[in-house]
């Protein structure tokens, strides 16, 4: 009986200075964090082949010159071969001929 006695009061001590909050934690898991690339900065074309009509009406700009877009260009049409250019004129792509 005593033996029994002893392993018990045993057993209360070992629990009693046991750290309760370490018990009920989950171990600490490392996870990395994904690696962000950095984007791909695309460069410029160095030549272009566009089409401009240099009407102040015109919002678009053109792949091909026989576009249905340019039908209407009441002023000169201007073939554009560098991006510098073509962004004075400040135009969108043509939605017909998609260049």
């Amino acid at each position: 009986m005593r033996s029994i006695l002893n392993i018990t009061l045993v057993a209360l001590a070992l629990f009693a200075f046991s750290d309760p909050v370490q018990a009920q934690t989950k171990p600490k898991t490392t996870t990395k964090a994904p690696v962000k690339k950095a984007p791909v900065k695309k460069a410029l074309p160095k030549e272009i082949n566009v089409y401009v009509c240099t009407s102040s009406k015109d919002k678009y700009y053109h792949k091909r010159s026989s576009c249905m877009g340019m039908n209407k260009c009441s002023e000169t049409i201007k073939n554009i071969k560098k991006p510098a250019e073509l962004g004075k004129y400040k135009r969108k792509k043509c939605p017909r001929c998609k260049p």
